[in-house]
């Protein structure tokens, strides 16, 4: 069960530039895990990560989607600003996705031949 392993990146448009890279979750995984009770924004090691990965991500990834204000079918809940994590709904009260013990599923991938 994989319930903590999502990830997030961006792409920002910035005038001028055009469209630049950005990879806030790993800066803020730094934040929450660099050390046991958590790093501020302005330490070192995360403005270091910061300037790091603004204008690069990592390469390793697949995109599930790239959808904004997402009406979920048949959901009661109300539509989501944007997909991040799976959602699911029982007796109509949407769950926490967050909740890594309360909501659990697994994500998996295989090879395939065509």
């Amino acid at each position: 069960v994989i319930t903590k392993a999502q990830h997030c990146r961006a792409e920002i448009y910035l005038d001028g530039i055009g469209w630049v890279a950005t990879d806030p979750a790993d800066v803020r995984k730094v934040m929450l895990e660099e050390e046991k009770d958590g790093l501020p924004a302005e330490d070192p090691r995360v403005a270091a990560v910061r300037q790091k990965l603004f204008g690069s991500w990592e390469g390793n990834w697949i995109a599930f989607n790239d959808g904004s204000d997402i009406a979920l079918p048949s959901a009661q809940g109300p539509e989501l600003g944007f997909l991040m994590y799976p959602q699911a709904e029982v007796a109509s009260i949407r769950l926490d996705c967050l909740d890594a013990d309360a909501f659990r599923y697994a994500m998996t991938a295989r090879e395939i031949t065509i």
